[in-house]
């Protein structure tokens, strides 16, 4: 899918998510998370500049990787981006029993939210969770709950 290029996913991949939340009339500003790349590796320009061009206008002000280790506000999106990650890895039957203390924040999470489970996403004014579609579809749908996590 990617040619076996991880850059080039990792680029592919933050491209559709973004595109996924940006409502038309808003213009964002993006925080990724730090990793090492080969010089060459142009994400912050190629991101910005392939989603501007495909909305025709300025969605994407600027974006900028920093560690979420140096950040309280990223430390805490971690714990969100891993809680969602861990439940659909649940859904999905790719962990089957899994980590008592990370099914605990993930059902506290999901309560704090009022929802049932993160695979279908969530959003309101504070939150966007977007799952991708070709992850719901790979969602077992032999039981009664369509496969979804407890």
């Amino acid at each position: 899918m990617f040619g076996g290029d991880p850059w080039k996913a990792y680029e592919d991949i933050a491209i559709r998510v973004l595109k996924s939340g940006i409502h038309p009339s808003e213009i964002i500003i993006v925080i990724a998370d730090h990793i090492t790349t080969p010089k060459e590796i142009k994400f912050e320009v190629n991101v910005k500049r392939r989603v501007n061009k495909e909305y025709k206008r300025l969605a994407v002000a600027g974006v900028c990787r920093f560690d979420s280790r140096s950040n309280d506000i990223l430390q805490i999106t971690d714990l969100m981006i891993g809680a969602v990650n861990y439940d659909l890895k649940l859904a999905t039957k790719m962990v089957l029993s899994g980590d008592r203390h990370k099914r605990q924040f993930v059902e506290h999470f999901r309560k704090n939210l009022g929802i049932q489970n993160l695979v279908d996403g969530f959003k309101n004014y504070n939150v966007n969770i977007f799952v991708d579609k070709d992850i719901r579809d790979r969602l077992p749908l032999n039981n009664s709950d369509g496969g979804r996590a407890p």
